[in-house]
């Protein structure tokens, strides 16, 4: 088990005021089958781990941006995978120190304007949800 195994994924609710950087900036759009993403449902690349066991993710255009995604944001909104309905930009940045945030925007992983949106959110962020943040982010990075 690691950190992402020991994080518990809910539903966010992120204020995103028509921000689709997630889903347009190339970063691994993982899907979780045994957390219920239905693989078949999606279109998909596939990759391997470590291990040769498939990897998920959903398929991106050239440009690196979601297929799923339309003028208008997202074209699956009602059945979007786990990681898109649980993904807070603000807690990703506040949960990673700036080590590892360069390490992900170096490994493809993420992108750095993902996290500039974060950064620009973070007043949106609870004086709870922050505190939980930098609790994660000292139990697993210190």
């Amino acid at each position: 088990m690691g950190f992402a195994d020991d994080v518990q994924v809910s539903r966010t609710e992120v204020r995103c005021n028509g921000c689709t950087e997630c889903c347009r900036s190339g970063q691994g759009l993982f899907l979780h089958p045994d957390q219920g993403d239905d693989v078949a449902s999606y279109q998909v690349q596939v990759a391997a781990d470590k291990a040769g066991n498939p990897v998920y993710l959903l398929a991106t255009t050239k440009s690196g941006a979601c297929v799923y995604l339309g003028e208008g944001g997202c074209t699956i909104y009602d059945r979007r995978p786990l990681l898109c309905r649980s993904f807070d930009c603000r807690k990703h940045y506040v949960m990673l120190p700036r080590q590892d945030r360069d390490n992900l925007v170096r490994l493809g992983l993420s992108s750095r304007a993902v996290f500039n949106a974060g950064r620009a959110r973070l007043k949106t962020l609870s004086p709870a949800e922050r505190k939980e943040c930098v609790e994660i982010r000292e139990e697993f990075f210190s």
